[in-house]
């Protein structure tokens, strides 16, 4: 399945993963040209080497050749216009195999303050295309795939502090935060800073493991 997404992809909406000398510890690097994106630079570490990444971040202007907006919407079938969600996106899809068994990672980088039903919104509307484009390569190159086998991983990365442990517990607001993420399947994960403060990294077994 992942050689076929290659297949039907755009290519300026695919991300290179950097391999290195130990197995499954590939690196990919998201830019985020927004101005209100507190990291510009996400690198992401330690992926397994059997996996691919895109955007379906349209409005972004990081993996376009010639500097401009990739797409203008989702889909050209959507008004661009429409304000209700149905062109919303997300920075990164990562697809990675382990055997017969997929993992898509839905991941889109946040501010501080971040809403979750907006967030819940964004993300799963792009697991939704996905979800779509596996039925298409299914059709048309008639790949036997059992959604059975498929896990997605929905997750914001967010540069606000993330409590865990007992400090969550203790704490009302992020006890109801973390039980309302958690009744929509979704993750939240705090981005870790670098020297620049405008970099920052993540550990992908720590961004899928929930």
């Amino acid at each position: 399945m992942l050689e076929r997404f290659i297949d039907v992809l755009n290519k300026d909406v695919l991300f290179d993963l950097s391999a290195t000398p130990s197995p499954d510890s590939s690196v990919l690097v998201v830019r985020e040209d927004g101005e209100l994106s507190e990291i510009k630079e996400l690198t992401i570490k330690e992926i397994p080497d059997d996996s691919i990444a895109f955007t379906l971040d349209f409005s972004s202007k990081k993996n376009s050749k010639e500097n401009g907006a990739l797409f203008s919407q989702l889909s050209p079938y959507f008004d661009k216009s429409n304000g209700d969600g149905v062109n919303k996106s997300c920075d990164l899809v990562l697809i990675t195999r382990d055997g017969d068994k997929f993992t898509v990672l839905i991941f889109d980088q946040k501010s501080k303050k971040t809403d979750i039903e907006s967030s819940f919104l964004q993300l799963e509307n792009s697991r939704v295309f996905v979800s779509y484009v596996i039925n298409i390569i299914s059709l048309i190159y008639k790949d036997n795939i059992d959604e059975g086998k498929i896990v997605f991983k929905r997750v914001i990365g967010t540069t606000r502090v993330v409590k865990t442990g007992v400090n969550a517990a203790n704490h009302e607001q992020e006890r109801s935060r973390r039980e309302k993420l958690r009744a929509l399947g979704m993750n939240e994960v705090s981005i870790k800073r670098t020297a620049s403060i405008e970099k920052g990294w993540l550990d992908y077994r720590g961004i899928v493991s929930f």
